[in-house]
């Protein structure tokens, strides 16, 4: 058995007051009749809360209801259930930390550097510790990158903190128990602090906002009982800018000195005066203005290193190494050679035809680390204030000539769990499902980001709207979305209730946010259908309701006044060449068309919501406002005669048909219209950007349409997704087309990392493999398993470890029968769609795990019905083997 707190494993520093527990059961036993939940706390044994056994088969998100949960204090929890059969499970090893639960949460000064410098800079204060220590934990509090260490010893595996806010809204302390680095006597806490994003603009132009601070506080719990806390003062604290990292950016990279080190400097007994460097006293800091919370979600790490594929000797004397797989990370650098020679490390996620870096799609980015050799030996180097998206270094400098092991890619990325795997017979779709995985895993940096290599790295609502499905199979995202979803609520207007097209909102995006950035309704709506998550509909419930109050204020007679973007970065073909993005908005699919679709789409997302949370009054109000939006959407931009919307194009009638725009009677001939485009007129090409791409897939495949999806999909000319894997893609291009040269307009919006385009791959899921969750019971209590297959598809796989188990599919079609295997979790039921025809082949006899559930056409077992094109089975938990022939 699996438990989890708050969707993860023995967390620390979590601030909940009713923290909630989850379990997952592997046995195979089919159902649970009760559960148990004791907490205690660890050191003492105290229970603080016993649920009883409670008579409920729920095993998702039960809220803890015991004693005040304290400060600093680790709790043990033990999950026991009681199953229909009798048998007994528990499990006992469980723990969670509690952050700071205490009002006021935060009193430390900040502290910092007063000087509009590039470089980083290096704090140290000291301490005594007279008693044996218990337990201590230090939390940190910095909108800039720092490096936290106690008596030399860096603490903890993240990289890239604290977790990126907009620092005036939310404040978020990381947590760190330190307690085996303690000393009796003297101690040192060090903390190295970069640029991030409190000081983008210094690192990328050398002035603008240049500060350094952060504060800090450290809880000490002695063995008798005692505590002590210990707060960041400026009295208290020395630091120097002369340290190693002369320059860092977390868009152009690190300049490391490494003979400007200073040995010892975070450690007891270092002498400042002696060191060479000039120390300061810290000065204090007007302190942030955000709200202080606990940093309660996965932390950034290096989650896996890479040799590199292949490496070129450059006519210059330089080298290229080929990593083989476009990522967001950095290079890690070994080298030997004399004192001060200077290693450049150049990325780039394309080469030119001589091996060279070609930077075109990093826009403004140098996407340049440096490393100054002190000259001892074998030296490591790797940067610890940026990050860079690449394929491809090209080092200048080595000493030698490189082998294998002179540089390592590291992976660099939250660390959520991967939970879905799909793979098929077609070698283009497994290469596609790869290279979505790896862009979605490039763009998880505390956000959902954009892109991980130009001067960007957004987390932008347009894109995360079509994306948020496709990334809930592939990965376990609910404590990431939710902090998300806290960013984008920051950014709404306190008089409007106006959103922002990024969170959080800098650098680029306009206040109001294009209304197709809907992810503030979808998230918490595909968040609640996967996890039965009602806290994250409730917690964002006010904020949707006065973002959609600011839509219909702003309309005219219900159609959207204003779009920015629209179905964005269509083919070229069809864009307006002039426009914004480097001509990224659709001539063919109006963009106020789109909004106001989507505009309908949210209003009736919001009445399920509603629904869910018994707000009747509500229910009717959106049910009532998405009917006056859908009558005047139809009146604006439906052709009755014609049956066709906006100027017929492929975008226009995919985002009506899919968001149940069109009249139930005119829907075929719409089809007929879509499906003509892509046939005749398109010869199976797409005129679709970043969100109707991945509605058109779904529209086809739910239509009847799903060998013309399966063609889309597998085309591999101009525009598709294959042409990007034909032309060598490792991951998913912002556009459609190739562009390698700054000649080409287009290269102002040219990633090669990009999720957008990604976000049609829960079509692997969803239909290939049949996998979907049910609104009825969310979470997938109730699985719905309903493969759609295409003629030239023969074998599909997947899974996805939900948070109830892992619910697995399989099939294979022969030349006249069907084989289908489905796995269903503990505690689950399922409907399973059994196809009675395929191809040319229509199935007389259906067997399930050798028993026969339809015979010569007749259905013959009391758990099935028969439908259309189905026969349904209706099962619990198991495994289940289907013969169809």
């Amino acid at each position: 058995m699996k438990v989890y707190c708050e969707y993860l494993n023995n967390p620390v520093g979590i601030d909940r007051e009713h923290p909630r527990f989850s379990w997952v059961v592997d046995e195979d036993i089919s159902k649970q009749k009760a559960y148990r939940v004791v907490v205690r706390r660890e050191e003492s044994g105290q229970i603080v809360w016993d649920s009883g056994v409670v008579d409920s088969d729920e095993t998702l998100n039960i809220p803890y209801n015991g004693l005040r949960l304290e400060t600093a204090q680790t709790y043990q929890y033990t999950v026991e259930i009681f199953c229909s059969s009798g048998a007994v499970i528990k499990k006992e090893d469980n723990t969670f930390t509690m952050g700071i639960m205490e009002q006021p949460v935060w009193r430390a000064a900040w502290i910092g550097g007063p000087w509009m410098e590039v470089q980083a800079f290096w704090f140290r204060t000291s301490f005594e510790i007279k008693k044996p220590v218990r337990t201590a934990f230090v939390y940190v509090i910095s909108p800039n990158y720092y490096v936290l260490s106690v008596n030399g010893h860096r603490c903890g595996d993240a990289v890239l903190q604290n977790a990126n806010t907009d620092p005036a809204k939310t404040l978020l302390y990381a947590a760190y128990p330190v307690e085996a680095s303690l000393l009796q006597g003297e101690n040192v806490i060090g903390i190295e602090l970069g640029n991030g994003w409190k000081a983008l603009s210094l690192g990328q132009t050398d002035a603008g906002v240049g500060e350094h601070m952060f504060s800090l506080q450290l809880r000490i719990e002695y063995t008798d009982g005692t505590y002590e806390w210990i707060y960041s003062d400026p009295d208290n604290w020395s630091y120097t800018k002369k340290g190693p990292v002369h320059e860092n950016s977390i868009y152009h990279g690190e300049f490391y000195d490494a003979q400007d080190e200073l040995p010892g400097w975070d450690m007891p007994g270092f002498s400042m005066e002696e060191s060479g460097a000039e120390w300061f006293d810290a000065v204090e800091f007007e302190p942030e203005e955000g709200e202080v919370r606990a940093q309660c979600l996965e932390p950034i790490r290096v989650v896996k290193t890479m040799k590199p594929a292949k490496i070129y000797e450059i006519a210059d004397g330089s080298y290229t190494f080929d990593m083989g797989q476009n990522f967001a990370g950095w290079a890690r650098l070994r080298v030997c050679g004399e004192r001060g020679t200077k290693i450049r490390l150049v990325y780039s996620e394309l080469e030119y035809a001589d091996h060279t870096v070609n930077q075109i799609s990093l826009r403004h980015v140098r996407a340049t680390d440096t490393y100054v050799l002190r000259g001892e030996g074998i030296e490591e180097y790797e940067p610890r204030f940026t990050f860079h998206g690449f394929r491809y270094v090209q080092v200048f400098g080595l000493p030698q000539k490189p082998d294998e092991y002179t540089l390592t890619g590291c992976v660099v990325r939250s660390d959520v769990e991967r939970i879905g795997q799909f793979s098929c017979d077609n070698a283009l779709l497994n290469q596609f499902q790869s290279n979505i995985c790896w862009t979605e895993e490039s763009n998880l940096h505390s956000i959902p980001t954009d892109c991980p290599q130009r001067d960007e790295r957004l987390g932008w609502t347009n894109d995360m709207t079509v994306r948020n499905e496709c990334a809930l199979y592939n990965y376990r995202l609910a404590s990431l979305y939710t902090k998300w979803l806290g960013d984008i609520r920051d950014t709404q207007g306190k008089k409007t209730g106006a959103i922002t097209d990024t969170a959080p909102f800098r650098v680029f995006g306009c206040r109001p946010a294009d209304p197709v950035g809907a992810s503030l309704v979808l998230l918490p709506w595909n968040m609640y259908l996967h996890y039965r998550d009602v806290r994250i509909l409730e917690e964002n419930y006010d904020a949707i309701k006065r973002f959609l109050r600011y839509l219909e204020k702003n309309t005219t007679d219900y159609i959207m006044r204003w779009a920015t973007m629209g179905d964005w970065a269509a083919p070229i073909g069809d864009n307006d060449v002039n426009s914004i993005g480097g001509g990224a908005v659709s001539l063919v699919t109006p963009p106020r068309m789109v909004a106001t679709a989507f505009f309908y789409y949210e209003c009736t997302l919001m009445e399920k919501i509603a629904s869910v949370l018994g707000k009747k009054e509500d229910v009717d109000y959106y049910k009532d406002l998405s009917d006056k939006v859908k009558e005047a959407f139809l009146k604006t931009y439906y052709n009755r005669a014609g049956k066709y919307v906006g100027l017929n194009s492929q975008g226009g009638n995919t985002i009506a048909l899919y968001f149940g725009l069109i009249p139930e009677e005119d829907r075929h001939y719409v089809m007929e219209n879509l499906v003509k485009d892509i046939v005749e007129t398109r010869n199976y090409h797409l005129t679709t950007g970043n969100l109707c791409s991945r509605y058109i897939i779904e529209v086809l495949l739910t239509n009847g349409y799903r060998d013309v999806a399966y063609k889309l999909l597998t085309q591999t000319t101009y525009p598709s997704w294959g042409y990007m894997i034909e032309k060598g893609a490792t991951t998913v291009w912002e556009r459609w087309e190739e562009i390698v040269s700054e000649d080409s307009c287009l290269s102002k919006m040219a990633s090669y990392n990009h999720p957008m385009y990604g976000a049609v791959g829960v079509c692997f899921y969803k239909y290939f493999a049949g996998i979907l969750a049910d609104e009825e019971q969310p979470g997938f209590k109730n699985v719905i398993i309903r493969p759609v297959i295409p003629e030239a598809l023969k074998h599909v796989e997947a899974c996805v470890d939900t948070m109830r188990g892992r619910v697995a599919n399989t099939w294979f079609v022969g030349e006249h029968s069907f084989k289908m295997k489905t796995q269903l979790p503990f505690n689950t039921t399922a409907r399973i769609y059994i196809p009675k025809a395929n191809a040319n082949t229509v199935y007389t006899n259906i067997k399930v795990n050798g028993r026969d559930i339809y015979e010569k056409g007749t259905v013959v077992d009391g758990n099935c019905r028969e439908e259309e094109y189905y026969i349904v089975l209706f099962a619990e938990a198991g495994t289940y083997v289907i013969e169809c022939n």
